[in-house]
C-alpha cells in the first residue's frame, strides 16, 4: 500500500506544474463541497475563503516536495517570462506602500500571495528543470471525476435541505477544458460528454454572466471556424448551437438566477449604485474618493496591498473593504494611477498568449489559449477569478509542439 501511494505520488510530481495546479484547483472545490458545504452544513456562496486555504496549502506542499526543481530553476526569456518579472516588481510596490501605510498585516499577505505565486509559477511551469508535455487527456479525466464529484455531493446536500447545490467543481477552468478538448480531442470520450451535459443541465439555473459570455464567444468562434473548413458544417453548427440556445431558455426556471442575470442585461443603468452590476460600480466610486481624500501621492501610488475603503452596497454600508471586481477598479486600488500600466500589461500578456495558444491548434494550445481568453472576460466581472488560476492564464511552454 505504501509502495503504491509512493508510486503515485512520484508520478504525480513528475507531471508538469501546469497540470498539477489544475488538479489543485478542483481537488480544493471538491473538499470544500464535501466537508464544508455536505458535512458541515456551510452555504456554498461563503465557501471562497476555504478553498483558498485548500489550494495555497496545496501549492505549499509542492514546493517543499519540489523544492530541487525550485532551487534548479532555469528561466527562459520570452513575453511570459518579462510578465512574470513585471509582476514580481508589483508585488514589491504593493508589499512597500503597504507596509509603509501601515495596512493589517494579515491583509497585505492575503493581497500579495496570489499575485506573486503567479510570478513564481510562470517562471517555474516553463523551468526546464520542471516542464513536461501537458496531458491534457489526463487532466480531461480526473478533472472530470472531480467535477461529477461536486454535482454528486451538491445534490445530495441540497436534497438533505443543505445549503448546497450540484456544480462543475470549477467553471473557470472546467469550461475552457470541455471546450479545448471538443475542439480538438479525437475521438473525445462520450462518457464525460455525457457526464458534461448532464452537469450543464444541473448549473443552468445558477450560471454567472461571465460563464455564458464566454461559452458565447467559444461557441461563435466554433462556427465560425467551422465555416472557414466547410460550409455546410458551419451552417449544420450554427443551428445546433440555436437549437440548444433555444432549448436552454425554454427550460431555464423563471425564478432561476441565471434567468434573473439573463433579463437584467436588458435592464442595465450605470448610474444606478444597487444590484449586482451597481455593486462593482459603487466600489469603482468609493475607490476614487478614498484615493482623492488621501491626496496626489496616493492617487498615484495606491493604497498597496492591505490598503482598506468604505462602501456603500444595495443592503448594507461596509468599512474596511478591501475587494474590488473590476480589474481597473482592483489595480487602481492597490497602485493608484501607475496601475494602469500593470493593467495594460497583463490584458496584453492575456491577449498574446490567446492568439498564440489558438493559432497552435494543438490540445494544450487551443486549453491555455481558452483559458486566456476566460482571463480577459473575468477583468470585466471579477479579476480575482484571474489571480487565482495561479499562472495558467500564462503558461508558455520553452519547447513548443511537443503536448500529448
Amino acid at each position: 500500500m505504501f509502495a503504491s501511494a509512493h508510486q503515485f505520488l512520484k508520478t504525480f510530481f513528475e507531471r508538469n506544474l501546469f497540470e498539477r495546479i489544475v488538479i489543485y484547483i478542483f481537488l480544493s472545490t471538491f473538499l470544500v463541497k464535501v466537508i464544508f458545504e455536505f458535512g458541515l452544513g456551510q452555504w456554498d456562496f461563503v465557501q471562497s475563503q476555504n478553498k483558498q486555504w485548500l489550494f495555497y496549502g496545496f501549492l505549499a506542499l509542492d514546493y517543499i516536495f519540489s523544492v530541487k526543481k525550485v532551487v534548479n530553476l532555469r528561466v527562459t526569456v520570452n513575453p511570459m517570462s518579462v510578465f512574470a518579472l513585471v509582476f514580481l516588481l508589483m508585488c514589491v510596490h504593493g508589499l512597500f506602500i503597504g507596509i509603509m501605510r501601515h495596512n493589517p498585516p494579515f491583509v497585505i499577505l492575503n493581497d500579495f500571495i496570489p499575485p506573486f505565486m503567479i510570478a513564481l509559477n510562470i517562471l517555474r511551469m516553463q523551468s526546464v528543470t520542471e516542464y513536461r508535455p501537458v496531458d491534457v487527456r489526463f487532466l480531461l479525466t480526473s478533472c472530470t471525476l472531480l467535477a461529477i464529484g461536486c454535482t454528486v455531493f451538491g445534490l445530495a446536500g441540497q436534497m438533505l435541505g443543505k445549503p448546497t447545490g450540484p456544480s462543475m467543481g470549477e467553471g473557470r477552468v472546467m469550461i475552457p477544458l470541455l471546450m479545448a478538448s471538443l475542439f480538438i480531442l479525437r475521438p473525445f470520450p462520450l462518457w464525460i460528454a455525457a457526464a458534461a451535459a448532464v452537469m450543464l443541465a444541473f448549473s443552468l439555473p445558477d450560471m454567472n454572466r461571465t460563464t455564458m459570455a464566454f461559452l458565447a464567444v467559444t461557441v461563435s468562434g466554433y462556427v465560425f471556424l467551422k465555416t472557414l473548413r466547410n460550409p455546410v458544417h458551419g451552417v449544420l453548427a450554427f443551428l445546433a448551437a440555436v437549437l440548444i440556445a433555444t432549448l436552454a431558455w425554454t427550460f431555464i426556471p423563471r425564478d432561476s438566477k441565471t434567468y434573473e442575470r439573463i433579463t437584467s442585461l436588458t435592464e442595465i443603468d450605470l448610474s444606478e449604485r444597487k444590484g449586482s452590476i451597481g455593486e462593482r460600480q459603487a466600489e469603482w466610486d468609493a475607490i476614487r474618493e478614498k484615493l482623492a481624500s488621501e491626496g496626489q501621492t496616493r492617487e498615484w501610488l495606491g493604497l498597496g496591498f492591505g490598503g482598506l475603503y468604505e462602501v456603500r452596497f444595495t443592503h448594507e454600508y461596509i468599512r474596511d473593504y478591501g475587494h474590488a471586481h473590476y480589474a481597473w477598479a482592483w489595480f487602481n486600488l492597490r497602485f493608484g494611477q501607475s496601475g494602469y500600466i500593470y493593467l495594460v500589461l497583463m490584458l496584453a500578456a492575456l491577449c498574446w498568449n490567446a492568439g498564440r495558444n489558438l493559432m497552435r491548434k494543438d490540445p494544450q494550445g487551443v486549453f491555455v489559449g481558452f483559458l486566456s481568453l476566460m482571463g480577459l472576460v473575468y477583468c470585466v466581472t471579477h479579476v480575482n477569478s484571474v489571480f487565482l488560476t495561479s499562472g495558467l492564464t500564462f503558461f508558455q511552454s520553452p519547447y513548443g509542439k511537443d503536448e500529448k
